[in-house]
């Protein structure tokens, strides 16, 4: 009850230091604005899928797997590895609450929640993504190694999906992505898919897919429904959640799984351990209809 009553007043706050205006008049349409409201919270966490970590107070730890389980995870994941090849999408899920839920923004497979693009450096395979939170406080690209990005101790799910590329598209992608990298793309924590400047996880690999392909290749997008607007208002009150009335109007996003369920991508390889351990309920907000 706490957290719902400090939630509204912080929405009845942004909703009057916004550029709507506020007045008595305006509790005549105070259900609409709050719907509206409501998408902003959504898209607002939908940056956080590219996060794969979260400042969960109530939810415990993982415990640390046994040796003997983490080496035999371990082989499985190096077959994986040595299947990757420059310009793969690469996909993962970590073992911690936030992947969990994180998984429910992809609306067919829910599967992932961080994605990459594998390319070579110095003879050394890298995953380059996009992502925040503490693992990335800078919010700038990084590339990982391989290993680093797949390790079996903080992941429960990894999978290798390929793309139709030409030689040529393969180039042009790989200077993209690095570009991006060399330029320190930040990392886009108001889900604005019209600019280019930030960008987030999944936004990232598809336009450098399309830009790369001249449009060739086209990335179906997923549309913010009410199901799922229901479903992160919840988290997005828990994680205090302000988006930018930048993404007011966005109905639609790029998910992780719009990345490789299209006819242009086809899975490699994928391995499945678990599910992630540490799943968290949250309240019902008391006075959300949609």
């Amino acid at each position: 009850m706490i957290l719902i009553l400090s939630a509204s007043k912080k929405i009845f706050s942004f909703y009057k230091k916004s550029n709507f205006g506020f007045s008595r008049l305006d509790f005549l349409i105070l259900p609409i604005a709050m719907k509206k409201y409501f998408l902003f919270l959504f898209l607002g966490f939908v940056a956080f899928a590219c996060s794969d970590n979260g400042d969960n107070t109530t939810a415990k730890k993982p415990a640390p797997l046994s040796d003997s389980l983490l080496g035999e995870r371990w082989k499985v994941i190096n077959v994986l590895v040595d299947s990757i090849r420059e310009g793969d999408l690469v996909l993962r899920c970590g073992n911690d609450f936030t992947s969990e839920s994180l998984r429910d923004f992809s609306q067919q497979e829910k599967l992932y929640s961080h994605s990459g693009i594998a390319l070579m450096n110095d003879g050394v395979m890298y995953v380059y993504s996009n992502m925040a939170g503490d693992l990335n406080p800078d919010e700038i690209m990084r590339r990982d190694n391989v290993d680093s990005f797949l390790t079996p101790a903080n992941n429960i799910a990894a999978g290798v999906y390929r793309y139709d590329l030409s030689n040529e598209e393969l180039e042009k992608l790989k200077t993209i992505v690095t570009g991006h990298y060399t330029n320190k793309l930040q990392f886009d924590m108001n889900f604005d898919l019209l600019s280019d400047n930030k960008m987030y996880c999944a936004e990232m690999i598809a336009k450098s897919v399309e830009q790369a392909t001249a449009n060739r290749i086209l990335i179906p997008k997923s549309l913010v429904n009410d199901e799922l607007r229901q479903k992160y208002l919840k988290m997005a009150l828990q994680k205090k959640v302000i988006p930018s009335a930048k993404s007011a109007d966005q109905r639609e996003y790029w998910s992780i799984d719009n990345l490789y369920l299209n006819s242009h991508c086809r899975k490699v390889l994928k391995v499945i351990f678990g599910k992630p351990q540490t799943p968290t309920k949250f309240p019902t907000p008391e006075n959300y209809t949609h």
